[in-house]
């Protein structure tokens, strides 16, 4: 395990304007080893604390609880709450409903919507479902369960309308710490369209915003990496992306304009076949 490209990448990340405001301490999340590692920066300022967990089970995806403060992974019939310090999992006994396992081979992506403190998941084999945390609302008989919703899909009238999609990563905006947003927005990575999409929550609706390019020039993405969003306050929304191009041996850290899907590289991982990324933004 590189770690060390852990490090060099995220400080790059930490000098690159977009987080040069003085307020932004950004922490990492990396699955790899097929999601049987956990890489964790818990402050990209001090790099002698990068830390790798081996974890108990294989996770599919991880994303941080903007709520709570919590970094929460996802596998096949179980929801796991995750110690960054130790990498130990706690296995919060979600109920998993029909249709909500999701089998091998597929991505999955994963993120909270901090409106609700749900959290989604969906694969690049285009099945939706989310995952509503206990004491979820008010006496709602959804608490403490995964469901499963319409599958993914172009909406009419989208350039991308034919197309199969591949979604591999999603990000919700206004990942604000300690509290719920006003409103968010969901933005999803897409390999079959090579695309920067919104994805409707429940109803799976895609539509294409941009596509994916690195100093102007259109990029072929592989479904694999992982997407966030940090946001120190409503409407200040930075794009993080490990991105993996086809055919290439490494991923990258980027950041991800969301207005026109132009990523930048902050640096060379040094490695591949991450699974799931997240991040938190800290005062």
């Amino acid at each position: 395990m590189k770690t060390h490209a852990f490090v060099t990448s995220f400080l790059a990340l930490a000098a690159s304007p977009t987080l040069a405001g003085g307020h932004a301490v950004v922490s990492g999340y990396a699955l790899a080893d097929d999601g049987a590692t956990l890489v964790v920066m818990s402050d990209i300022g001090t790099p002698d604390k990068v830390m790798t967990h081996s974890l108990k089970a294989p996770l599919k995806a991880i994303a941080w609880r903007p709520v709570t403060g919590e970094l929460v992974g996802f596998s096949d019939g179980m929801i796991a709450r995750i110690n960054p310090m130790s990498g130990e999992m706690i296995n919060l006994e979600a109920m998993f409903m029909d249709d909500t396992m999701i089998g091998d081979g597929k991505m999955v992506a994963f993120d909270f919507n901090n409106m609700i403190d749900a959290v989604r998941a969906v694969t690049s084999a285009g099945e939706n479902l989310v995952y509503f945390p206990e004491g979820f609302g008010d006496n709602d008989e959804r608490a403490g369960s995964v469901r499963r919703f319409t599958d993914l899909a172009y909406v009419e009238g989208d350039a991308m309308v034919d197309a199969t999609p591949m979604i591999f990563a999603n990000a919700y905006t206004n990942a604000i710490n300690d509290m719920k947003a006003g409103d968010t927005f969901q933005y999803a990575l897409d390999a079959e369209t090579d695309a920067l999409v919104s994805l409707a929550n429940n109803a799976g609706t895609l539509e294409t915003i941009a596509r994916i390019t690195i100093d102007g020039e259109p990029v072929d993405l592989a479904p694999m990496g992982g997407f966030d969003i940090v946001s120190a306050t409503e409407g200040e929304n930075i794009g993080l992306a490990i991105l993996q191009m086809e055919g290439a041996a490494s991923a990258g850290l980027y950041s991800i304009d969301l207005q026109t899907g132009a990523a930048t590289m902050k640096a060379d991982l040094g490695m591949g076949g991450i699974t799931g990324f997240a991040a938190s933004l800290g005062m």
